[in-house]
């Protein structure tokens, strides 16, 4: 109790000193980095927090609602199959889980952590396999984003928010990946567990196989 508690403490000064709220030019900003999804680039940019993924509703619990509503926001989405093929192969790299050493198949592994029932062993950091729509939520369940880049267009969308910060800068591409066409990876099965897992993702940002 008393480690969980030093955590949550260590956490809330982290947050107060190096905010994800960030200070810009013409006002304050937020980017809310969700995974696998070029975030790390962007940080390198603009400054890491102290936390790098929060959701909207955590930043809002650490800034206040008056704070958010005045801060321009941005973020990047991913098509779902292929964030999730390359979270499979960032896992591996990193040996998350020690899935390097287990060897998990990529079918076996979707359907134990996108699928049910789901093995905690894998589905060790929830939040990680969070739709992206939950990622994006304020407090009443709306999506509250002044900018929201599809990685599939990432260069224009990121360039567009840079100029409106006037952050003069161009993206590195950090924490890459193999490139591989993520279809490859799929089954029917396991490109059905991802359909539903994601379905308001694919619904809200208009995705498809």
């Amino acid at each position: 109790m008393k480690a969980k508690n030093l955590k949550k403490f260590t956490n809330m000064i982290g947050l107060r000193i190096n905010s994800p709220l960030h200070k810009g030019k013409h006002g304050t900003f937020i980017f809310i980095h969700i995974n696998k999804t070029a975030g790390t680039s962007v940080i390198d940019i603009i400054g890491k927090p102290f936390r790098k993924h929060l959701t909207a509703t955590e930043i809002i619990n650490v800034i206040g609602q008056k704070k958010w509503d005045s801060a321009y926001k941005f973020t990047v989405v991913r098509n779902p199959w292929d964030k999730v093929v390359s979270q499979y192969k960032h896992n591996i790299k990193v040996n998350s889980s020690n899935m390097a050493n287990k060897k998990i198949s990529f079918k076996d592994w979707v359907a134990c952590t996108y699928g049910e029932p789901k093995d905690e062993f894998y589905y060790a950091r929830p939040q990680m396999f969070y739709p992206q729509v939950d990622w994006l939520k304020n407090r009443q369940g709306k999506i509250d984003i002044d900018k929201i880049i599809r990685f599939e267009d990432l260069n224009t969308g990121i360039n567009e928010v840079f100029e409106a910060l006037s952050i003069d800068r161009k993206l590195p591409h950090l924490n890459r990946t193999p490139k591989t066409s993520y279809r490859d990876f799929y089954d029917d099965e396991s490109r059905q567990i991802i359909a539903d897992w994601f379905h308001e993702d694919i619904r809200e940002f208009h995705y498809m196989f």
